[in-house]
């Protein structure tokens, strides 16, 4: 298995996790200054959502970078956006280390400026091991906390799997339980999604989730408790250079209350 994919996924796991609602690339060049030789991948995005019954539209600017060291790799994002009427500002860091050839684990913490659609604070880990005698089978154990402004809480662990077969495929998997308080909430989410294509040309991902929510907050609108939604996502990302591309990712949510249509724009430039 290529280290790029192992990259690929460890941070995409941060980020889904962790990071702003809301990965990565790596390519090659010789001529940057010694101050940038860690630096792995940055993007610059923009996203906009239309949502059904009267909640308004979603609208988010950022930035995302991974910084490598040693066996550690660094992602951060920030972020600001406005979600039901309401201005917010979002910091994530997280970090990937390889433990040994079989190893890895990632580590993400997250904070917002005080809207309750964000958390106060949040934090995941998870393990990650290769299986197979061809190592192409990585299995992912998680664990995470959410903590609402506004004292919801949640407590969630995660099973998944990526499994790397023959260029040009990746297939991925996961199901999480979440604990959600107050209420004593217990409640499922699965995903699926399959990744076509070749690093430094072009990957289109699909992805499928679906289950219950415990709690979700509507910020100055209220929140909404315990109920069934279900999200598909296209992606494309295309490399123009060597070392830079566009990124374009189109989802659609649907819950009992509203409905999410939205695309997300990007471009990135990475680093060998």
């Amino acid at each position: 298995m290529k280290n790029s994919l192992l990259s690929a996924a460890g941070l995409a796991l941060l980020i889904s996790s962790c990071f702003s609602p809301h990965a990565a690339a790596q390519t090659q060049t010789t001529d940057l200054p010694n101050t940038l030789l860690g630096w792995r991948g940055v993007e610059l995005y923009s996203a906009r959502h239309q949502l059904s019954a009267g909640y308004g539209d979603w609208r988010e600017v950022g930035a995302r970078g991974i910084y490598e060291t040693g066996a550690h790799q660094i992602a951060a994002e920030v972020a600001t956006m406005n979600r039901f009427n309401q201005d917010a500002n979002y910091l994530g860091v997280g970090d990937t280390v390889v433990l040994d050839p079989l190893w890895y684990a990632s580590l993400a913490v997250g904070a917002g400026d005080g809207a309750t659609y964000l958390p106060r604070y949040r934090a995941d880990a998870f393990l990650h091991r290769k299986l197979l005698p061809a190592r192409n089978l990585v299995a992912s154990l998680g664990m995470g906390h959410f903590k609402s402004p506004d004292g919801h809480r949640d407590d969630n662990i995660s099973l998944g799997g990526t499994l790397y077969l023959e260029q040009p495929w990746v297939l991925q998997g996961e199901m999480r339980h979440t604990h959600s308080n107050p209420g004593q909430v217990g409640t499922a989410q699965y995903f699926v999604a399959a990744t076509w294509g070749h690093h430094k040309q072009t990957l289109v991902t699909g992805r499928y989730g679906w289950g219950e929510e415990g709690y979700q907050s509507l910020g100055s609108l209220g929140a909404i408790a315990r109920f069934s939604s279900h999200q598909s996502t296209l992606t494309v990302q295309h490399w123009m250079g060597s070392d830079w591309g566009i990124k374009a990712s189109a989802d659609n949510y649907k819950n009992p209350y509203y409905r999410r249509e939205g695309l997300l724009l990007s471009v990135f430039k990475d680093w060998p």
